[in-house]
């Protein structure tokens, strides 16, 4: 038997799939010439690193196996709080592309949207994963 969608919890499946299209959608858009010149190479260039980071992060956060290991479990949480923050600062830079690129409104909202969407996953699992994780006092690292 499933579950009805709006009784489903998000997990790090759905993350990291989340991470993952946005990645994809940046670097998608970021191919077309006609919205992104090549004589903006640099600019452009920091937009898919940073989508690509925000992935990386999700990913290497999620194959961490924290078990009894408070240092394990500090990297996890660190590693999820920098894909939190690398979230912030791909929004910065596309509403930084909007003028700069004449983007239309449209695009960056949903650009936007889907960052802060995945942002808000994030940190709803980097809580999660504190109160389930978090060894106990005196616990081995």
């Amino acid at each position: 038997m499933s579950v009805p969608v709006p009784k489903r919890g998000h997990g790090e499946l759905e993350v990291n799939t989340k991470a993952r299209a946005l990645t994809v959608y940046t670097l998608k858009i970021l191919e077309n010439p006609k919205w992104f010149p090549k004589e903006q190479a640099a600019f452009i260039a920091k937009l898919q690193d940073c989508a690509i980071e925000i992935q990386a992060l999700c990913w290497e956060a999620n194959n961490i196996k924290v078990g009894e290991s408070s240092e394990r479990y500090r990297r996890r949480i660190d590693l999820e709080d920098q894909a939190a923050e690398t979230c912030n600062r791909l929004m910065m830079l596309i509403e930084t592309a909007k003028p700069l690129f004449h983007l239309e409104s449209r695009r960056v909202r949903y650009w936007i949207g889907m960052t802060r969407d995945l942002r808000t996953l994030i940190r709803a699992w980097r809580d999660k994963d504190a109160q389930r994780l978090r060894p106990e006092a005196g616990a081995k690292a």
